[in-house]
């Protein structure tokens, strides 16, 4: 009994260790939370989405933290980050842009290294192109679209996987009726549906859950972001091309719904950027191909 309680006790304690300093900063209407992985110097991770906490990247976190400042920040109505009120005044990327600048200045920082997956590609790619000159570095893995025009492209090559028994359990899911007696199942089944289109070996996909579901995914918040997306242009990012002078590596898997769709749009606005793709990958690398992954990054 007490070799299984010391056990526990130095598992919790390990896993506390990674995340070494919690922190925050408060606005009018907001606390924005984020947590410091490590020393060094400093890469700002921002999960995908729209409206997943930042623990979706924790591994990556905890990988980065062997050589450099892993630092998870959630995003404002995601994770700890409260606000009020959760509206389409609140939730848009100006005001997402505006926490990154808030959270540049609380770490004391000239210059932001990011790191962003999926939606995380998107928000990396609008601060570098509002601040071109507070960003040293970029890392977008994933990136999601940036062109409305590729919404339905991205869409149509998701529902191309589509099986069977993928078809049956959404409808099933879905079902109001159904959802009604276990929402939080339906929400999880739901959630690992979507995540079996987005990767190339269905056999990962339990590892693949294990890790998504580190970060909680707030629907609310995701659909006041994709309306606002929705609004946008490409043109909105263009002046990265001539203004942004760092260094970016765009890292994609080659069988990513996703990432292989919007590739040529994250090229044309980050033309000097270091591009590598990974065979028998899709949307979660970290997960599908760590090896490869972390030795790119």
């Amino acid at each position: 009994m007490l070799r299984k309680l010391f056990l526990i006790a130095l598992l919790f304690v390990s896993r506390c260790s990674f995340a070494q300093i919690e922190d925050s900063i408060v606005t009018p209407n907001a606390v924005l939370h984020f947590y410091k992985y490590g020393k060094g110097t400093p890469i700002i991770l921002l999960s995908g989405g729209p409206g997943i906490s930042s623990h979706q990247e924790d591994d990556l976190a905890v990988k980065l933290s062997e050589k450099y400042q892993a630092i998870l920040f959630d995003q404002r109505g995601t994770g700890k980050s409260h606000t009020f009120p959760i509206d389409s005044t609140n939730i848009n990327l100006e005001v997402y842009l505006q926490d990154l600048e808030l959270l540049r200045k609380k770490l004391g920082l000239s210059e932001l290294n990011l790191c962003g997956h999926s939606w995380g590609a998107i928000l990396a790619s609008a601060y570098t192109a509002k601040y071109p000159d507070k960003v040293n570095s970029v890392i977008l893995i994933g990136g999601g679209e940036l062109d409305n025009n590729l919404g339905e492209v991205v869409q149509s090559c998701i529902d191309a996987r589509f099986q069977l028994s993928d078809t049956t359990a959404w409808y099933y899911w879905n079902n109001p009726q159904n959802a009604a007696k276990d929402s939080v199942k339906a929400a999880n089944e739901i959630r690992k549906i979507n995540w079996s289109l987005l990767i190339y070996d269905r056999s990962k996909l339990e590892a693949v859950m294990t890790q998504a579901t580190h970060g909680i995914f707030n629907k609310k918040i995701s659909e006041l972001m994709w309306k606002e997306m929705h609004r946008m242009k490409i043109n909105r990012f263009s002046p990265i091309a001539r203004s942004f002078k760092g260094k970016a590596l765009l890292l994609y898997g080659w069988q990513d719904p996703i990432g292989l769709t919007t590739l040529s749009s994250y090229q044309k606005v980050f033309p000097s950027a270091y591009t590598i793709g990974i065979n028998n990958c899709g949307h979660m690398p970290s997960v599908e191909q760590p090896e490869i992954f972390y030795t790119a990054i």
